[in-house]
């Protein structure tokens, strides 16, 4: 998630819990842009560029003045919920918070919050430095300058935006979800 943003000139910071996964997160990121060099799609001197946009720390005060959160930790419920609620203590007013979940329910998200209006879905697919589909989810109280701020970010970042509501699976995984089920009928059936 992060390289889309440094692929534009926009200054990112990961928090991580442990120094490690920070070590490896940012070590992915360069081994991804340097591959992306050796093939010919960007210079030496554009990984280094794009390195230096993106800082970690492991303190998650350091996001206080940022204007976008984007939340990516485990597909639990719970762990969202939490770190929503620390998100909301510490980011300055008018800052949106998003979360990265692929199909958990956002309102009970924003729950967590004081402030749900400037709580929003931003599902990246994976690999998000490769995939076009970025699903945009607005929950009920999600304000209409938040949404319009994410749809023109996610074409900044060269996302094809698709906007959607609050309901199991967004969209995307949905129409996995439908095609799964198919195949599996198929496979009973004896299809090879």
């Amino acid at each position: 998630i992060a390289m889309n943003f440094a692929n534009v000139g926009i200054p990112v910071k990961i928090v991580e819990t442990k120094q490690e996964a920070l070590d490896r997160g940012l070590s992915v990121i360069r081994k991804n842009y340097e591959r992306t060099a050796q093939r010919g799609g960007i210079t030496q001197d554009d990984v280094e560029k794009r390195m230096k946009l993106i800082s970690g720390s492991l303190d998650m005060n350091s996001l206080k003045d940022v204007d976008l959160v984007i939340e990516a930790v485990f597909e639990r419920m719970d762990i969202k919920k939490e770190v929503f609620a620390k998100l909301d203590a510490i980011a300055k007013p008018g800052a949106i918070l998003a979360t990265n979940t692929s199909g958990l329910n956002i309102d009970e998200i924003a729950s967590a919050t004081k402030r749900p209006q400037a709580v929003i879905g931003l599902h990246f697919f994976s690999p998000a430095n490769v995939m076009k589909l970025l699903e945009v989810v607005r929950a009920d109280h999600t304000s209409k300058e938040v949404i319009a701020t994410s749809m023109k970010l996610a074409r900044k970042i060269g996302k094809v935006a698709a906007l959607v509501g609050v309901c199991p699976g967004f969209v995307g995984n949905r129409i996995l979800r439908q095609r799964q089920v198919e195949a599996q009928e198929l496979v009973l059936e004896g299809a090879m």
